[in-house]
Parts: C-alpha cells; structure tokens; sequence
C-alpha cells in the first residue's frame, strides 16, 4: 500500500496591555453572558457539496482563519483609514461603485465606534461571524494565555535602533532552510522534484505572526491562538511532507479523511446497512487541539521514526526519500518555528504552528505510534474512524467501561493527558452534525452549537458585521435547507429543523413568505414534485436523494475536470459574463451547463469549437473581505519580508 502512496504522492513572561497594542477595539455596557444556538452558515463551508474550484487537499487541515487574500498581503493596518478612504479610487462598475461607498461610510463609522468606545473585534474560532469585547478583557486572555503556555519562548522585543532585526532573523532562517536543501538535493537524498516543491521563494517568503480569535463556544470565551505561515520559511517542506504522511497514516490506520459533512453521513449509512451498527454501538469523539500546541518535538520525532520503520517498505524509503531524510526534514521544520507577535519575536520550542499542514498528521502519527499495541486495540479495521482537521471520530462496539480504561491507560503512558475526549455514548456530535445510535437505528440531524456570547452587541453596529442571515438572508436561507436536507435522516426530523431555521429568520425579522419562496425553489431545482400518488417515495426521500446525488455529482464533476485538463493541455478561452453575484453554486452550474448546451447544439460541428467551453467565473466583489480593515490582525510587512537585496539573492 506504501507503493499505491507514492504513485498518489508524485505527482518567557509578556507584558500587558500597552499603547503599541492594536487598536481597533470597543464596547459596549456589559450585559449577564447569554446562552444561544449558533445558526451562522457558510456558503462554502464543511456543510456544503463540492463546488469549490479550489479544493487544494495540501491545506484542509488547517482553518480558514489562517487564509490571507493576495489583495490584503501588502496592506499595513496602522494605514487602515487612509485604505478605507481610497476603496472608491478602484476601477469598478457603476454598480459596484455605489456598493463600495456604501461599505466605505459604515467601515469608517465601526471604525471610529472600535476606537471610541475601545472595544476589538474578532472572528469567532471555528465558526463564521465576529465577537465584540472590551480590547483590555481581550489582551488580558491572550496574555495569560502566553503566560501560561511553555510552548513560546521570547526571544526579543522590537526596537527602533535595529528596526531590521526581524528581516535579519528571517534571512538567517532562509539561510539554513536553503543549505539543508541544497545538500540533499547534492546528496541526491531528494529528487528535483522533490526540491522544487520544498523550495523558498525569496520574493515571497515572510516570517510568521500570531494572532487570536475568540472560542464563544466555551464559558467565559477564552482565546485561540492562530499561528498564520502561509509563506513561511519551511511551507514548502510543510505542505509536502503533510500530505505525504497524512495519506501514510489514513491507510496505516484505516482513518478516513473527510472534507464535508455528507462524506461523514455516508459512511455512518453505509456502517448501518453493512450490518455493523448494533443497539449497543458507542460513538466517540475527540480533539487534538491542545495537543498541537503543546507536544514534545523529541517524542513526536521518536513515534515518526517508530511510524515509518514499521510501514515503510523493506528498502526503508518512499518517493525515493530514507527514513533518516524525512526525519531530518521534519525536525527543522520543528527547529525553525518563529513568529511575531505584537513588536515582540518567539520561538515555537514545542507544538507545531497551527497554520502549517504538517502539524496534525504529526500528532495523529505521535498519538498512535507512541504506543501502538494499546492504541490498535482501540482503533481497528472492523470500526470506523475518520477525522476533520483536529477533531476525530470512532465507533465502539465493546462496552464503554473498557473504552475508558484503555483511553485512561493511554492518557497514563504520555507526559501529558493526550486524549481529549468530548463526547462519548450513543447520541453525540461530530462537528455541527448529531449522530444518534436509536437502538441498531442510525438518526442524524443538525447539532447548534450552544454559544456564551451576546449577539445582541453587535445590533447597533451597521450590517456588515452583522450575522449572515441578516447581510444576505437568500442566501443563509437556501444554504439553511440545503444543510437540513443534508443532514436530516427522516422527514420528522426535516420539519423540526425547517421550524428552526423559520424560527431563525422570525427573530431577524424575516417574512415567512422568504422561506416559501426559497423552499420551492430548492423543490424545482432538485426535482420534487409538489403532488404526489399515493404508496409512492415521499417529497423528502426523493429530495434528500436528489440532493445526494448532486453532491456525488460535484465530486465526480471535479475529479474529471481536473484530469482533463491533465491529459489535455487545451488553450483555454475565457469569456466573461455579467451575473448577480447573489447566486449559488448549483443555479450557477444550471446557467453554465444550459449555455455549453446551446453552444454545441448550434455551432458545436465546427471544428475551432471542439475544445471550446464556457466557465463562468465567480468574480470576487472589489468590497468583500474589507471587513478586514476592522480586524487587524498582521504587523507590518516590512517586519514580515527580506530586505530588497535578500530577496534577489
């Protein structure tokens, strides 16, 4: 199998709160915390189907939280205003024009009030939306967190008489990155393939910063740290080596990888109809959050080194790389972990920056080869176990008192406790899914995250920071039932949902006549008749299947494509078509099958049309992700990248 893997593979203390902390910040007069269900949907989130372009596997490991828009990698945010002022100054359509000086008066009005009133605004971890608090509660939190945590060590804080120390640091990091490269490839250790793939961009290549974002998920909303590197020193050997032994490990431990929620709910179908699920099925669940950040590189390095000798075939190397190259690659990526944090230069001395893809196949790898014998004897072939990013999932089919023995003596065998169970039983959730085992029966339905936090701050703040459903309630609502259907395993459980989501949409003041419209919509477009003869499949059997079907549509669409345009290096014709951007994935994918249609209907015997398709891009609107401007988050560029003449070495 390691053989079917390499065909696949070719191709210190911190000071608090000071005046050169960030400052866009605010709050209002605090109210008792509230408890409420999260009902925020992304369009392009876990819940939807594949129609992302963009499905890079390199990077599903890590959050959206890390992402960086190519238009906002050279913004200084210390300018945010004189940014905000000159949105207008764009070449843009008349349209677009209006919507941006639209945005452009609220902007600076949230602006002011952040500044005014000294509150921050943060994303919510994991989750689509912001939160509000007081900018010295906030730096408090992350400054205890720092305090706290043995994994960052201070190597010194900024100073205007070496303002290029940071840029020195970074050059000195390229420097040894390169050299080690440069000698394996001599060494033919690596292929040149292999080097071209690990390799540093000079003009390119930043150091890496911290930030954090708030977990309204937990009582007293603590903070997440999110280590962003998407142009880091060592990405390129990060990326390679992830995925390499991400797939090394799924097949070493039967662990499926899943990128959406319909793959979970497929696969706990088909455990069903395989006879597998039985009355007493346990489900479990558990993350390794912590344990990213916080695990020995020494013990991590000794579980790979155990990993690779026991799977690795009998010559010991994989894509032509020896165990002793792969190890001595994944030590300075560990060696070489610095960031910058607030006019201040850490070292990562344990953990693995959560940016990067290799950290969670390494402390998957580390949790299950540290001791392997206990370990096979919790996760075997015979149940399922899958995982997304840092959070798991398996079956048990033994009784839950042996579960937790064998979880405690593997806890017992690490310095720390390993094993974050969340949840264990026959009714648990996985993510914003709930799997319940009903007697033998398999039931699933959306799970709301319970969240401590008060949206009702956010209220006397203009609507671009408001909740989806209020921005754009079209497009929250199709995404709301399209998730419900998804996720619904019977009918009644489709109606309870379809009462959630209209109670949603009553609280923001949305008609009901919305959801009616929306709803029959999805009717037409997924091929459910209104009327129905009787002893025939209900309306929700045929839609959910309907619904299923286009997923496996999508995905099979996109594999396709993409191995087309493999084999066939096609020039390719763009032609570009106004639409409204309001539209989804699926009304899009409508719109651009009837037009190929049309095209080699009437003209498709011409030869110059043979090859000829037409795509429609999704366009991003020049004023999107300008909520940024309010969430500053990165120093400066100049403390990030290569001093001119570093960069054209």
């Amino acid at each position: 199998m390691a053989d079917q893997i390499n065909d696949s593979i070719e191709e210190m203390s911190v000071s608090s709160f000071s005046s050169d902390d960030e400052l866009e910040t605010i709050s209002f007069p605090w109210g008792t915390e509230l408890r409420y269900k999260d009902n925020s949907i992304n369009e392009n989130d876990w819940s939807s189907s594949d129609d992302s372009d963009n499905d890079n596997d390199d990077d599903k490991e890590i959050t959206y939280h890390h992402e960086e828009l190519s238009k906002f990698k050279n913004v200084n945010w210390y300018m945010a205003r004189f940014h905000i002022n000159d949105m207008d100054q764009e070449s843009v359509s008349r349209h677009e024009s209006r919507q941006i000086c639209y945005y452009k008066e609220k902007l600076l009005k949230i602006r002011k009030e952040l500044i005014d009133q000294e509150l921050i605004l943060r994303p919510v971890y994991k989750y689509i939306g912001y939160h509000l608090e007081s900018i010295h509660t906030f730096y408090n939190k992350a400054n205890q967190f720092l305090n706290q945590t043995s994994s960052y060590s201070l190597m010194f804080k900024f100073s205007r008489s070496h303002p290029t120390a940071t840029q020195n640091r970074l050059a000195n990091i390229v420097e040894r990155v390169e050299t080690i490269l440069n000698n394996l490839l001599h060494s033919k250790s690596i292929t040149d393939a292999q080097y071209m793939a690990m390799k540093i961009n000079r003009s390119s290549v930043r150091m890496n910063y911290l930030y954090f974002v708030s977990e309204t998920q937990k009582e007293g909303i603590p903070v997440q740290p999110i280590m962003v590197c998407n142009d880091g020193p060592t990405m390129g050997i990060s990326r390679y080596l992830g995925r390499l032994l991400g797939l090394l490990f799924n097949d070493a431990t039967y662990c499926k990888k899943f990128h959406k929620a319909y793959n979970v709910i497929h696969a706990m179908d088909f455990y069903q109809k395989s006879g597998q699920l039985r009355p007493t099925t346990l489900f479990a669940s558990f993350n390794i959050n912590d344990l990213c950040l916080n695990f020995s590189h020494e013990q991590v390095i000794t579980a790979l080194e155990h990993f690779l000798i026991s799977y690795i075939s009998s010559d010991y190397t994989i894509q032509g790389m020896t165990i002793s190259t792969i190890l001595q690659l994944v030590r300075l990526v560990l060696d070489e972990q610095y960031f910058i944090y607030k006019y201040k230069f850490y070292r990562q001395t344990a953990g693995s920056a959560s940016g990067s893809s290799l950290t969670i196949p390494l402390v998957y790898i580390y949790l299950y080869y540290w001791q392997p014998d206990l370990l096979q004897d919790l996760i075997n072939k015979n149940e399922l176990f899958f995982r997304y990013q840092d959070e798991a999932f398996i079956t048990w089919n033994r009784s839950e008192d042996e579960l937790r023995t064998i979880l405690a003596m593997a806890n017992s065998q690490f310095p720390q406790p390993m094993w974050n169970i969340t949840h264990i039983g026959s009714t648990i959730h996985f993510r914003d899914i709930e799997l319940t085992n009903n007697n033998g029966l398999l039931k699933t339905c959306v799970y709301h995250q319970e969240m401590f936090d008060d949206n009702k701050l956010l209220s006397s703040f203009p609507d671009i920071i408001q909740p989806s459903i209020k921005q754009e309630p079209w497009k929250w609502l199709r995404t709301a039932i399209l998730k419900a259907i998804r996720y619904s395993s019977d009918n009644n459980t489709l109606q309870e949902e379809m009462l959630e989501i209209k109670w949603q949409l009553e609280l923001y003041q949305i008609p009901n006549s919305v959801f009616d419209q929306a709803y029959s919509e999805i009717l037409e477009d997924f091929g459910v008749p209104i009327a129905y003869p009787r002893h025939t499949r209900s309306s929700y059997d045929i839609m959910r299947q309907h619904v299923f079907n286009y997923d496996q549509y999508r995905k099979a669409y996109k594999k396709e494509k993409q191995q087309q345009q493999q084999h066939k290096q096609q020039p390719q014709i763009i032609l570009g078509l106004p639409y409204n951007t309001d539209l989804d994935g699926s009304t899009i994918d409508k719109i651009e099958t009837e037009l190929n249609s049309n095209l080699y209907q009437y003209v498709g015997h011409r030869p110059r049309i043979e090859h000829f398709s037409i795509k429609i891009l999704r366009h991003p609107s020049p004023f999107l992700n300008f909520i940024d401007f309010l969430v500053k988050r990165r120093p400066s560029v100049d403390y990030l990248t290569l001093v001119d003449y570093e960069k054209n070495k």
